[in-house]
């Protein structure tokens, strides 16, 4: 059965708030999802530039240069096997010249719109910067992670929208044959000569009631006139 204008004029508006409801919903989530995993992801490089930097710091307070820090190359290559995700991590001097760097290409490899960059300062314990330590980390795994909890969020927001929209459809179409059934009810009432279509038990009992009520006044309407006619020939007679 094809839904009447009245079903389609109620639901229509249902339908498009509900699917800018969920859309708005999906997005907002997705999008606090992805800041929340980039601030935890950049507290987690900045842990591991820090405990370089300390690890490193120990050798300058000892006066050693930082091309001479023994350590530099075995500490930076232990963090970037710790994390597949870290493209290179470079130990520059004084005069910026790469004196350690770890990753296969040397430095700025695989650098893009992808990759991240982080950069924290190196000094001895009189405060003197010796240098700097430079980590490249791409977000090419965080992207593949966001692009597939976003595919799923909107798989989820399609079948809601869709599930909400038959409710809305079945509640609506239902709600309106029944106020039909109630007018066409009251209407067989009303006028004998209509048809009834599924009366409605309620709706005929109220229109009964109505009629016998309108019935008894006219009686009592016309017991008046007649006494009213009754005393003015008695009057008149007098």
């Amino acid at each position: 059965m094809a839904m009447s204008r009245l079903s389609i004029s109620i639901t229509a508006p249902i339908v498009l708030v509900s699917a800018l409801a969920v859309g708005l919903t999906v997005f907002l989530n997705v999008g606090k999802l992805d800041r929340t995993l980039a601030e935890l992801e950049q507290s987690r490089l900045r842990f591991t530039l820090n405990n370089l930097r300390e690890n490193l710091e120990t050798g300058l307070d000892l006066g050693l240069p930082v091309k001479g820090l023994g350590n530099a190359q075995a500490a930076i290559d232990r963090e970037a096997r710790a994390d597949p995700d870290i493209v290179s991590i470079a130990v520059l001097d004084d005069h910026g010249t790469v004196a350690f760097i770890t990753g296969r290409s040397g430095r700025g490899t695989d650098d893009g719109a992808g990759t991240m960059r982080l950069h924290t300062g190196l000094s001895n314990n009189l405060g003197v910067s010796m240098g700097a330590i430079e980590l490249s980390y791409s977000r090419r795994s965080h992207e593949r992670f966001m692009a597939g909890i976003s595919s799923q969020l909107r798989i989820a927001a399609l079948v809601a929208i869709l599930a909400s929209s038959a409710l809305a459809v079945l509640g609506i179409r239902l709600w309106v044959r029944r106020i039909r059934r109630t007018l066409r009810s009251i209407e067989h009432t009303l006028d004998q000569g209509a048809p009834p279509q599924h009366p409605d038990r309620r709706a005929a009992a109220l229109a009964e009631q109505v009629n016998r009520s309108t019935q008894d006044a006219l009686q009592e309407l016309d017991r008046a006139e007649r006494a009213i006619t009754s005393a003015d020939i008695a009057g008149t007679s007098l």
